[in-house]
């Protein structure tokens, strides 16, 4: 699932809609960045349960990066 956070670049604030705060992300929600992403981690969660989410992230990720090479190879052979 893909969901979008919107952050205003003058105020910093940022909206999270309310299918995310209805799912648990509301009040102080603790993060991990890195140099390109941010993880998330809805409150009571443990690291454990963390650490197999971010499994099925890159997952789907690698599935993501199939679709799109196959595109890509669908484009070259009909462009």
């Amino acid at each position: 699932m893909k969901r979008v956070i919107k952050i205003n670049k003058d105020s910093g604030l940022a909206y999270i809609s309310d299918a995310m705060r209805k799912e648990g992300y509301e009040g102080d929600v603790e993060c991990l960045p890195n140099a390109i992403t941010v993880t998330l981690i809805r409150p009571g969660s443990n690291l454990a349960d963390v650490k197999r989410s971010l499994q099925n992230v890159i997952k789907d990720i690698d599935l993501r990066i199939e679709y799109e090479q196959r595109e890509k190879e669908a484009n070259r052979v009909t462009g």
